[in-house]
């Protein structure tokens, strides 16, 4: 994290987490594109180790950010919506809402 800013903390931050889902057969680019998989949250992490996974992110995103902050983090599966509330839980004092975008097909870009 910059601390161009000195001391200053995010009041907003919108991230997007790997999702613990294996890069090759969910991120394919239509098969002209092989992408690599990240070096963590590809498929290798059991559901608690994802959610501890998650809750060292939201840590660190809590110690940068103010009181009150609102954090808006990205998941890509209905399915680690569990994991992502108990991290949520795990670290912070409140969470206001979880919101689940049931994607149909993977891919950047547009919003179809």
């Amino acid at each position: 994290m910059s601390r161009c800013w000195g001391d200053a903390k995010a009041e907003f931050v919108f991230t997007d987490p790997p999702y613990n889902v294996a890069i090759d057969g969910h991120v394919c680019g239509l098969g002209r594109i092989r992408h690599r998989s990240f070096a963590m949250g590809c498929g290798e992490m059991s559901g608690a180790e994802f959610a501890g996974f998650l809750a060292t992110i939201f840590r660190q995103l809590a110690a940068y950010t103010v009181d009150g902050s609102i954090q808006s983090d990205l998941h890509g599966l209905a399915t680690h919506a569990r994991d992502a509330r108990w991290a949520g839980h795990a670290v912070y004092s409140e969470l206001k809402n979880l919101c689940v975008w049931n994607k149909n097909n993977a891919g950047m870009g547009v919003l179809l």
